[in-house]
């Protein structure tokens, strides 16, 4: 995997005239300059105004922010709402009990009030790789949808773990009250999931002991598809991982990130991102 800060490096070296850049890499460990050199660039120019991270508090969903803004008073988390968008300060407002928000923000102290908020999830000093930078994957398409719609790959995707563990109950009154909870669209990707071989083997979810309840399925449910989603992240670059996992709500979005590994599951990773681009 290719480390993020080098290849920004090196593009910001190939922005410099050839002396200047012979100069700064004299600054450079042998060793350092000779990785840099086998280090791919990126596929186009790159525009310095887009590493700031100033819009990105728009890519995060709204309940990121409130670990944060809990460790302010009321008066200045009504600052910080006002700097925020309607949808996400209005959540936040509810979650919080303010019973109003709305104060006169200027621009420049708006732009401070969500760099707070940023530089309490990634740190003061550190960057993202923008998203439009990172490295081409057959998943990038997650990154331009929104929580509801990656909410609703994740339920799909459980379905795999859903016909795998149905293949094992012969009760029928249990498998009748399942499909019966399930919606039309998911009784049709079921079944064809029924006829794909499984790559990714959990412990078994437990119907056979189904309490009956439509939560307590869409809860089993949504574990696996999110431990499947994961498995896909696998090996991916730990910036993709981040902002795919902030699309979510905190709670899935951390679920997701604590199950993510630093390379690929073998014979598993590939079979799931597969999955995950049929769904796409």
């Amino acid at each position: 995997m290719k480390n993020p800060s080098e290849t920004v490096l090196k593009a910001f070296l190939s922005r410099c005239e050839p002396e200047k850049k012979r100069a700064l890499e004299g600054f450079l460990p042998d060793i350092e300059r000779a990785r840099l050199e086998d280090t791919p660039g990126f596929a186009e120019e790159i525009e310095p105004q887009k590493f700031a991270n100033g819009n990105l508090w728009e890519k995060v969903h709204w309940s990121w922010f409130l670990p944060t803004l809990k460790t302010y008073d009321e008066t200045e988390q009504k600052l910080f709402l006002s700097a925020l968008t309607t949808h996400a300060a209005k959540n936040l407002a509810k979650t919080l009990m303010l019973s109003s928000y709305a104060q006169e923000v200027t621009h420049v102290a708006k732009d401070y009030l969500r760099k707070v908020l940023i530089d309490s999830l990634i740190g003061p000093h550190d960057r993202l790789l923008p998203a439009e930078y990172l490295s081409k994957s057959p998943l990038k398409g997650l990154l331009k949808l929104s929580k509801n719609k990656l909410t609703h790959i994740i339920d799909l995707l459980s379905l795999y773990d859903l016909s795998a563990e149905l293949r094992q109950i012969v009760e029928t009154k249990i498998l009748k009250k399942i499909y019966s909870l399930l919606t039309e669209e998911e009784r049709t990707f079921l079944k064809k999931a029924m006829t794909h071989k499984e790559h990714m083997i959990l412990a078994r979810m437990g119907l056979d002991r189904f309490d009956g309840t439509e939560e307590t399925l869409r809860t089993l449910l949504h574990r696996r598809g999110l431990a499947r989603l994961a498995a896909a992240l696998c090996g991916q670059e730990p910036d993709f991982i981040w902002y795919v996992c902030h699309q979510l709500d905190i709670g899935r979005g951390t679920a997701l990130f604590k199950q993510c590994a630093k390379d690929p599951i073998p014979g598993v990773t590939e079979a799931i991102i597969a999955q995950v681009e049929e769904l796409l």
